[in-house]
């Protein structure tokens, strides 16, 4: 059961961190409905902020803010959610990975938050959200191994799986996976919409089970 996340002291008050956990859940190729709603997504991100510098976006820059707590530059390594708004407002597509994958990244481009989705039978907590230190690294998702200082992390017992900005090939969804973690580092005082978060996903991919847990640490 993954129903908390210690939060170190550097990041006390920085976000507000929403845990959901569901099992019974059924990867797949994303249906026409999914694809429909992530492309008109990010067309009318591109309407809407193509002529608005990104750094200015309220909630861009309350996601931000995150990263300088631990000194990193997030105009060098972008949380994912601002990632995904560039790739939109730049007319560049979004990639299709699959059913859970792709209704997360929907739902982080809805609300310009940063999202980790883990396979949580690759997991083992208890989990902490903390600093990354020198020497940590990990293979990131179509990404090459990633240096980790100074990296947002979430970390197990085996090391760190997930950031704000790229998670690890180590707990990646594929369509083998059934139980998900869900992770959304929101601004602090945020009102995180956690009932759509599960209804929506149960709804394209729910198979036999259901919600696990739901709770919102602050």
């Amino acid at each position: 059961m993954f129903d908390t996340i210690t939060i170190a002291r550097e990041f006390q008050g920085a976000a507000r961190v929403g845990i959901l956990q569901m099992d019974g859940v059924r990867v797949q190729e994303s249906p026409e409905e999914l694809r429909s709603m992530l492309t008109g997504l990010a067309g009318e991100c591109a309407r809407k902020y193509r002529d608005e510098p990104l750094g200015g976006i309220s909630a861009v820059k309350k996601i931000r803010a995150i990263f300088h707590r631990t000194g990193l530059d997030p105009t060098r390594y972008r949380p994912s959610s601002e990632s995904l708004l560039r790739r939109a407002v730049k007319g560049k597509g979004l990639y299709f990975i699959n059913s859970v994958v792709d209704l997360v990244n929907y739902f982080s481009l809805k609300t310009l938050w940063p999202i980790g989705l883990y396979d949580a039978d690759r997991l083992k907590p208890p989990i902490t959200w903390r600093v990354g230190q020198a020497g940590e690294s990990y293979e990131g998702i179509g990404r090459d191994r990633l240096n980790l200082a100074h990296f947002p992390l979430l970390v197990d017992q085996e090391g760190p799986f997930g950031s704000p900005i790229s998670d690890s090939m180590r707990s990646r969804v594929t369509e083998e996976c059934t139980r998900i973690l869900w992770v959304t580092f929101a601004p602090p005082g945020a009102k995180i919409p956690q009932n759509e978060f599960a209804e929506t996903m149960m709804r394209i991919n729910g198979d036999s089970g259901g919600v696990v847990n739901i709770s919102t640490e602050l």
